[in-house]
């Protein structure tokens, strides 16, 4: 049987270290949370008590748990990877020894409650300062996408506590039908809070995927990282949808992406260098522009150059 002891051995294995085994960046102690649709670092990481916890779903853990949640599998094949060999099992011990985890209740969003939020596509002052002000976008694209604003706290369910804070941005996500999926907030406060939120059972890794509905043959794609950087370059007049993240992607994601003309310009920063990187493992199609130096991201290169 295993031992009591190695089983403590491998939990303390430095969990970062296998968070980055696991294909997650840590970086000042957070990761992108691969178990909802995360664009700003929310998986906490604390090196002290050697655990994980996401404070937008609440998935939390110790190392094997965060092995068994990102792979998906079970005790047994958890141990192993941990330990990098099958020698830690014996012969004698059988799957069937442990009880399978439980397999949770699946869990969607409220879409019916959601499009309430979103249908009135009102732009409260705090909004339109970020967009129109700070950002400097187009009306049209603003209302074309859908966008609305909450200045006071809103659930997630129809019958649920308060989720999305305020004030905030909520952003709709579409398939390629217009179809809606979930709805995602970004904080525009300035108190101490998550920028960017989802309802639990999102399932949303590319915003604006229903503009491939008016990508005409041989027409160029751009891809951004972000939902602001997204409205800039469809404010300049270029077809555009933003990938937060390379990792949460899954083959019927990249599916629809395949064949057409992608260009990108990349984040000047780490962050953005390793998403374009990649991105381009899945779609080696995609043509790399450069940013002027001075420039961050497309956003505020588009900023620049509407206001010069």
């Amino acid at each position: 049987m295993i031992e009591q002891h190695e089983i403590a051995r491998l939990e303390r294995t430095p969990i970062e270290d296998v968070a980055e085994r696991l294909g997650l960046h840590v970086n000042r102690h957070k990761a992108l949370c691969p178990f909802h649709d995360d664009s700003h670092p929310s998986l906490t990481f604390n090196t002290l008590t050697n655990r994980y916890r996401c404070y937008v779903c609440d998935a939390h853990g110790g190392v094997i748990d965060l092995v068994r949640q990102v792979r998906g599998c079970g005790f047994l094949d958890a141990l192993k990877w941990l330990d990098g060999t099958s020698s830690i099992v014996t012969d004698v011990i059988r799957r069937s020894s442990f009880p399978a985890p439980r397999k949770r209740a699946e869990i969607k969003p409220d879409l019916e409650w959601l499009s309430t939020l979103v249908q009135p596509r009102i732009l409260n002052d705090a909004a339109r300062h970020f967009l129109f002000e700070e950002r400097h976008l187009d009306e049209r694209v603003i209302a074309w996408c859908g966008l609305s604003s909450i200045a006071w706290p809103a659930p997630c369910w129809r019958y649920g506590k308060p989720f999305y804070d305020a004030p905030s941005l909520l952003i709709p996500y579409y398939d390629i039908d217009g179809r809606l999926m979930s709805v995602q907030s970004r904080y525009l406060g300035t108190e101490d809070k998550p920028r960017f939120k989802f309802p639990r059972g999102s399932n949303c890794h590319i915003y604006g995927l229903q503009i491939l509905r008016y990508l005409q043959p041989g027409e160029d794609l751009w891809i951004t990282e972000g939902c602001s950087d997204c409205w800039a370059m469809l404010s300049s007049g270029r077809k555009a949808i933003a990938i937060p993240s390379a990792t949460l992607l899954k083959d019927k994601d990249i599916e629809p992406l395949r064949g057409l003309n992608l260009h990108m310009f990349p984040d000047q920063d780490k962050p953005g260098e390793k998403l374009f990187l990649e991105l381009r493992e899945r779609l080696p199609q995609i043509v790399r522009h450069q940013l002027p130096s001075g420039f961050k991201d497309v956003g505020a290169y588009y900023a620049h150059l509407v206001t010069r």
